[in-house]
């Protein structure tokens, strides 16, 4: 390959990268949006039921904690999907 191929290719996948960067941040804008209009006291009321239903209440195990709640991340923003309809004005 030509160095201005190469250079081409470089300059592509970074804007490439650059891009899927925006995008992430983007979502946790508007993960932090939705967060803001549910009530705290139902976040931390949530936060705890699933904490003792998943049986990992704990301070030794907060690792744990956060690679399940990364694994759930995607039910909680279904979750949060569905209160902030319910929460809305019809």
């Amino acid at each position: 390959m030509k160095r201005a191929q190469l250079l081409a290719e470089i300059e592509q996948l970074d804007h490439q990268l650059a891009l899927r960067i925006d995008i992430v941040h983007l979502s946790g804008a508007l993960v932090q949006h939705q967060l803001g209009r549910i009530p705290p006291a139902l976040l931390v009321g949530s936060g705890a039921l699933a904490g003792a239903l998943s049986q990992r209440l704990g301070a030794g195990r907060s690792r744990s904690l956060g690679m399940l709640g990364v694994r759930l991340l995607p039910m909680a923003e279904s979750l949060l999907r569905m209160v902030r309809q319910l929460w809305s004005p019809l």
